[in-house]
Protein backbone atom coordinates (compact mmCIF):
# COMPACT_ATOMS: atom_id res chain seq x y z
CA UNK A 1 0.00 0.00 0.00
CA UNK A 2 2.83 2.36 0.76
CA UNK A 3 3.91 2.55 -2.86
CA UNK A 4 0.46 3.70 -3.91
CA UNK A 5 0.15 6.22 -1.11
CA UNK A 6 3.07 7.48 -0.39
CA UNK A 7 3.76 5.03 -3.34
CA UNK A 8 7.47 14.53 1.25
CA UNK A 9 15.39 27.86 -3.71
CA UNK A 10 18.54 26.23 -2.16
CA UNK A 11 21.54 24.34 -3.36
CA UNK A 12 23.24 21.66 -1.30
CA UNK A 13 26.33 19.97 -2.65
CA UNK A 14 27.77 17.09 -0.67
CA UNK A 15 31.51 17.26 -0.05
CA UNK A 16 31.87 13.48 -0.51
CA UNK A 17 33.10 11.81 -3.69
CA UNK A 18 31.43 12.91 -6.90
CA UNK A 19 29.29 9.75 -7.10
CA UNK A 20 27.59 10.79 -3.86
CA UNK A 21 26.67 14.31 -4.94
CA UNK A 22 23.20 15.46 -3.85
CA UNK A 23 21.91 18.72 -5.23
CA UNK A 24 18.66 20.03 -3.82
CA UNK A 25 17.76 23.12 -5.82
CA UNK A 26 14.22 22.19 -6.80
CA UNK A 27 13.12 25.80 -7.30
CA UNK A 28 15.45 27.28 -9.88
CA UNK A 29 16.51 24.35 -12.04
CA UNK A 30 14.47 22.24 -14.43
CA UNK A 31 14.73 18.60 -15.41
CA UNK A 32 17.26 19.21 -18.20
CA UNK A 33 19.80 20.55 -15.72
CA UNK A 34 19.54 17.39 -13.62
CA UNK A 35 19.76 15.14 -16.66
CA UNK A 36 22.98 16.94 -17.56
CA UNK A 37 24.25 16.48 -13.99
CA UNK A 38 23.57 12.74 -14.05
CA UNK A 39 25.33 12.44 -17.40
CA UNK A 40 28.39 14.24 -16.04
CA UNK A 41 28.46 11.87 -13.04
CA UNK A 42 28.33 8.79 -15.24
CA UNK A 43 24.99 7.70 -13.80
CA UNK A 44 22.98 4.88 -15.37
CA UNK A 45 19.42 5.58 -16.52
CA UNK A 46 17.09 3.05 -14.85
CA UNK A 47 13.78 1.66 -16.08
CA UNK A 48 10.80 2.81 -14.05
CA UNK A 49 8.74 -0.31 -13.23
CA UNK A 50 6.35 1.25 -10.70
CA UNK A 51 3.34 3.49 -11.15
CA UNK A 52 3.39 6.47 -8.78
CA UNK A 53 0.31 8.51 -7.89
CA UNK A 54 1.22 12.16 -8.35
CA UNK A 55 -0.35 15.59 -8.54
CA UNK A 56 -2.13 16.46 -11.80
CA UNK A 57 0.44 17.33 -14.43
CA UNK A 58 3.33 15.52 -12.69
CA UNK A 59 5.03 12.87 -14.84
CA UNK A 60 6.28 9.48 -13.72
CA UNK A 61 9.81 9.89 -12.34
CA UNK A 62 13.04 9.76 -14.28
CA UNK A 63 15.40 7.40 -12.42
CA UNK A 64 19.18 7.10 -12.28
CA UNK A 65 21.60 4.79 -10.49
CA UNK A 66 25.00 5.75 -9.09
CA UNK A 67 27.69 3.43 -7.74
CA UNK A 68 28.52 3.54 -4.02
CA UNK A 69 30.95 1.82 -1.69
CA UNK A 70 29.97 -0.09 1.49
CA UNK A 71 26.29 0.87 1.17
CA UNK A 72 23.72 0.11 -1.56
CA UNK A 73 24.03 2.04 -4.81
CA UNK A 74 22.18 5.33 -4.86
CA UNK A 75 18.94 5.58 -6.86
CA UNK A 76 17.74 9.10 -7.70
CA UNK A 77 14.13 9.86 -8.68
CA UNK A 78 13.16 13.14 -10.39
CA UNK A 79 9.45 13.97 -10.33
CA UNK A 80 8.69 16.86 -12.69
CA UNK A 81 5.81 18.84 -14.20
CA UNK A 82 5.01 17.98 -17.82
CA UNK A 83 4.06 21.52 -18.84
CA UNK A 84 7.41 23.17 -18.11
CA UNK A 85 9.66 20.36 -16.70
CA UNK A 86 10.01 22.16 -13.35
CA UNK A 87 10.79 19.85 -10.43
CA UNK A 88 8.05 18.72 -8.05
CA UNK A 89 10.42 16.80 -5.79
CA UNK A 90 13.60 14.70 -5.77
CA UNK A 91 14.14 11.43 -3.93
CA UNK A 92 17.60 10.07 -3.13
CA UNK A 93 17.44 6.45 -1.94
CA UNK A 94 20.04 4.02 -0.62
CA UNK A 95 18.05 0.82 -0.09
CA UNK A 96 19.28 -2.77 0.23
CA UNK A 97 16.09 -3.94 -1.50
CA UNK A 98 17.25 -2.19 -4.68
CA UNK A 99 20.34 -4.41 -4.86
CA UNK A 100 20.25 -7.42 -7.16
CA UNK A 101 20.23 -10.63 -5.16
CA UNK A 102 18.93 -8.96 -2.00
CA UNK A 103 17.81 -11.46 0.66
CA UNK A 104 15.21 -10.27 3.15
CA UNK A 105 16.64 -12.57 5.87
CA UNK A 106 20.29 -11.51 5.49
CA UNK A 107 21.90 -9.43 8.24
CA UNK A 108 24.38 -6.64 7.53
CA UNK A 109 27.84 -6.74 9.05
CA UNK A 110 29.00 -4.17 11.65
CA UNK A 111 31.09 -2.54 8.90
CA UNK A 112 28.04 -2.14 6.68
CA UNK A 113 25.93 -0.84 9.58
CA UNK A 114 28.60 1.75 10.40
CA UNK A 115 28.70 2.79 6.74
CA UNK A 116 24.94 3.47 6.77
CA UNK A 117 25.21 5.52 9.95
CA UNK A 118 28.23 7.43 8.66
CA UNK A 119 26.35 8.24 5.46
CA UNK A 120 23.35 9.50 7.41
CA UNK A 121 25.55 11.64 9.66
CA UNK A 122 27.32 13.10 6.64
CA UNK A 123 24.05 14.04 4.95
CA UNK A 124 22.68 15.44 8.21
CA UNK A 125 25.77 17.61 8.72
CA UNK A 126 25.70 18.98 5.19
CA UNK A 127 21.98 19.80 5.28
CA UNK A 128 22.24 21.34 8.74
CA UNK A 129 25.02 23.64 7.57
CA UNK A 130 22.64 25.10 5.01
CA UNK A 131 19.23 24.86 6.68
CA UNK A 132 20.05 24.93 10.40
CA UNK A 133 18.28 22.92 13.07
CA UNK A 134 15.95 20.08 12.13
CA UNK A 135 12.85 18.56 13.68
CA UNK A 136 14.32 15.27 14.84
CA UNK A 137 12.95 11.92 16.00
CA UNK A 138 14.63 8.61 16.78
CA UNK A 139 18.24 7.99 17.75
CA UNK A 140 21.47 6.50 16.37
CA UNK A 141 22.91 5.47 19.74
CA UNK A 142 21.40 2.10 20.72
CA UNK A 143 22.56 -0.35 18.05
CA UNK A 144 20.88 -3.24 19.90
CA UNK A 145 17.58 -1.97 18.50
CA UNK A 146 18.67 -3.10 15.03
CA UNK A 147 18.01 -6.70 16.07
CA UNK A 148 14.50 -5.90 17.30
CA UNK A 149 13.56 -3.76 14.31
CA UNK A 150 13.27 -0.54 16.36
CA UNK A 151 16.31 1.40 15.09
CA UNK A 152 15.38 4.49 13.10
CA UNK A 153 16.14 8.19 12.74
CA UNK A 154 14.38 11.03 10.92
CA UNK A 155 15.22 14.72 10.50
CA UNK A 156 12.97 17.23 8.78
CA UNK A 157 13.87 20.78 7.71
CA UNK A 158 11.27 23.40 6.76
CA UNK A 159 13.39 26.50 6.10
CA UNK A 160 10.55 28.37 4.37
CA UNK A 161 7.02 27.92 3.05
CA UNK A 162 8.21 26.48 -0.26
CA UNK A 163 10.82 23.94 0.88
CA UNK A 164 10.72 20.74 2.91
CA UNK A 165 13.59 18.28 3.30
CA UNK A 166 13.07 14.86 4.89
CA UNK A 167 16.03 12.62 5.76
CA UNK A 168 15.35 9.19 7.28
CA UNK A 169 17.20 6.01 8.19
CA UNK A 170 15.83 2.54 8.99
CA UNK A 171 18.12 -0.32 10.03
CA UNK A 172 16.46 -3.60 10.98
CA UNK A 173 17.88 -7.14 11.09
CA UNK A 174 14.54 -8.51 12.26
CA UNK A 175 13.00 -11.33 10.26
CA UNK A 176 9.84 -12.72 11.77
CA UNK A 177 6.79 -14.57 10.50
CA UNK A 178 3.79 -14.14 12.75
CA UNK A 179 0.54 -15.50 11.36
CA UNK A 180 -0.28 -13.68 8.12
CA UNK A 181 2.36 -10.97 8.60
CA UNK A 182 6.09 -11.08 7.91
CA UNK A 183 8.76 -8.64 9.09
CA UNK A 184 11.83 -8.55 6.82
CA UNK A 185 15.34 -7.17 7.24
CA UNK A 186 15.46 -3.53 6.11
CA UNK A 187 18.46 -1.27 5.56
CA UNK A 188 17.60 2.08 3.96
CA UNK A 189 18.35 5.81 3.80
CA UNK A 190 15.94 8.18 2.04
CA UNK A 191 16.39 11.86 1.37
CA UNK A 192 13.49 13.88 -0.05
CA UNK A 193 13.52 17.47 -1.23
CA UNK A 194 10.02 18.83 -1.84
CA UNK A 195 9.22 21.94 -3.84
CA UNK A 196 6.12 23.22 -2.00
CA UNK A 197 5.78 26.44 -3.99
CA UNK A 198 2.29 26.90 -5.36
CA UNK A 199 1.96 25.85 -8.98
CA UNK A 200 -0.24 27.69 -11.54
CA UNK A 201 -3.81 26.49 -11.29
CA UNK A 202 -3.14 24.55 -8.12
CA UNK A 203 -5.76 25.22 -5.44
CA UNK A 204 -4.38 22.99 -2.70
CA UNK A 205 -6.23 21.67 0.32
CA UNK A 206 -7.26 23.81 3.26
CA UNK A 207 -6.53 22.78 6.85
CA UNK A 208 -9.69 21.06 8.13
CA UNK A 209 -11.98 23.26 10.23
CA UNK A 210 -14.01 22.05 13.21
CA UNK A 211 -16.82 20.63 11.08
CA UNK A 212 -14.41 18.89 8.73
CA UNK A 213 -12.51 17.41 11.67
CA UNK A 214 -15.77 15.96 13.03
CA UNK A 215 -16.58 14.52 9.60
CA UNK A 216 -13.16 12.90 9.19
CA UNK A 217 -13.14 11.66 12.79
CA UNK A 218 -16.48 9.96 12.19
CA UNK A 219 -15.05 8.09 9.19
CA UNK A 220 -11.91 7.03 11.09
CA UNK A 221 -13.80 5.93 14.20
CA UNK A 222 -16.25 3.87 12.12
CA UNK A 223 -13.34 2.23 10.30
CA UNK A 224 -11.62 1.33 13.57
CA UNK A 225 -14.88 0.06 15.07
CA UNK A 226 -15.46 -2.26 12.13
CA UNK A 227 -11.83 -3.34 12.20
CA UNK A 228 -12.15 -4.18 15.91
CA UNK A 229 -15.22 -6.32 15.15
CA UNK A 230 -13.37 -7.97 12.26
CA UNK A 231 -15.99 -6.73 9.80
CA UNK A 232 -13.53 -6.18 6.96
CA UNK A 233 -16.22 -5.49 4.37
CA UNK A 234 -17.56 -2.47 6.25
CA UNK A 235 -14.02 -1.39 7.12
CA UNK A 236 -13.03 -1.41 3.44
CA UNK A 237 -15.95 0.86 2.56
CA UNK A 238 -14.12 3.68 4.37
CA UNK A 239 -11.00 3.33 2.21
CA UNK A 240 -10.18 5.62 -0.72
CA UNK A 241 -10.60 4.04 -4.18
CA UNK A 242 -6.92 4.89 -4.74
CA UNK A 243 -5.84 2.24 -2.21
CA UNK A 244 -8.84 -0.03 -1.56
CA UNK A 245 -7.87 -2.51 -4.27
CA UNK A 246 -4.32 -2.77 -2.97
CA UNK A 247 -5.05 -3.45 0.71
CA UNK A 248 -5.03 -7.14 1.62
CA UNK A 249 -6.74 -8.88 4.52
CA UNK A 250 -3.26 -9.58 5.89
CA UNK A 251 -2.50 -5.84 5.99
CA UNK A 252 -5.76 -5.14 7.80
CA UNK A 253 -4.94 -7.89 10.29
CA UNK A 254 -1.52 -6.38 10.89
CA UNK A 255 -3.20 -3.04 11.55
CA UNK A 256 -5.50 -4.76 14.07
CA UNK A 257 -2.41 -5.98 15.90
CA UNK A 258 -0.71 -2.58 15.97
CA UNK A 259 -3.60 -0.33 17.04
CA UNK A 260 -5.02 -0.71 20.54
CA UNK A 261 -8.60 -1.07 19.40
CA UNK A 262 -9.87 -1.64 22.93
CA UNK A 263 -8.77 1.89 23.95
CA UNK A 264 -10.45 5.17 23.00
CA UNK A 265 -8.64 7.41 20.51
CA UNK A 266 -9.14 11.18 20.46
CA UNK A 267 -7.99 13.78 17.92
CA UNK A 268 -4.66 15.28 19.00
CA UNK A 269 -3.72 17.28 15.89
CA UNK A 270 -5.14 18.04 12.45
CA UNK A 271 -3.70 19.48 9.27
CA UNK A 272 -2.43 18.83 5.75
CA UNK A 273 0.35 16.35 5.02
CA UNK A 274 2.45 16.14 1.89
CA UNK A 275 2.68 12.65 0.50
CA UNK A 276 5.98 11.20 -0.66
CA UNK A 277 4.73 11.73 -4.21
CA UNK A 278 4.20 15.45 -3.52
CA UNK A 279 0.40 15.19 -3.23
CA UNK A 280 -1.58 16.76 -0.38
CA UNK A 281 -3.68 14.76 2.08
CA UNK A 282 -5.97 15.70 4.94
CA UNK A 283 -4.58 14.37 8.20
CA UNK A 284 -5.82 13.63 11.71
CA UNK A 285 -3.41 12.54 14.38
CA UNK A 286 -4.86 10.63 17.32
CA UNK A 287 -3.64 9.89 20.81
CA UNK A 288 -5.00 7.33 23.24
CA UNK A 289 -7.39 9.11 25.58
CA UNK A 290 -5.83 7.54 28.67
CA UNK A 291 -2.33 8.77 27.71
CA UNK A 292 -1.69 11.98 29.65
CA UNK A 293 2.01 12.29 28.78
CA UNK A 294 3.25 15.30 26.81
CA UNK A 295 3.93 14.63 24.03
CA UNK A 296 1.90 11.40 23.89
CA UNK A 297 3.84 8.17 23.91
CA UNK A 298 1.87 6.69 21.03
CA UNK A 299 0.07 8.31 18.11
CA UNK A 300 -2.07 7.04 15.26
CA UNK A 301 -1.94 9.09 12.06
CA UNK A 302 -4.84 8.80 9.62
CA UNK A 303 -4.61 10.25 6.09
CA UNK A 304 -7.65 11.09 3.95
CA UNK A 305 -8.27 11.99 0.32
CA UNK A 306 -10.19 15.10 -0.74
CA UNK A 307 -13.51 13.26 -0.39
CA UNK A 308 -12.82 12.18 3.19
CA UNK A 309 -11.95 8.56 2.42
CA UNK A 310 -9.02 6.93 4.22
CA UNK A 311 -5.71 6.73 2.34
CA UNK A 312 -3.60 5.29 5.12
CA UNK A 313 -3.16 4.69 8.85
CA UNK A 314 0.17 4.66 10.64
CA UNK A 315 0.59 3.88 14.37
CA UNK A 316 3.82 5.31 15.84
CA UNK A 317 5.61 5.10 19.21
CA UNK A 318 7.89 7.70 20.74
CA UNK A 319 11.38 6.30 21.33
Amino acid sequence: MAKHLLAFGYILINSFAYSQTVELDTHHKKLAAFLSLEHSLGSVRLENKSNYISLPGVAQPVKFGRKEEDIPDLVVYYFYYTNDSSIDYILYEWDAENVKGYQDTAKKSPKEINAFIAKYNGLFHQISQTFGKSESSGSLTDLSKIETGDFSKEDVWKPDDSTKIDLSLVLSSKYEVRGPTTSIATYRIRLYDFNLSKKPGETGLQKPDENKIKELDSVAQAFLFNLKNNDLGKARSALSPLVAGHVSDEQLEKLRQNVKLDQALVVYFSGIQMGLDGSQMLMLQYKYEADNSSPPGELVRVLFDEKGKILGIRPTKRL
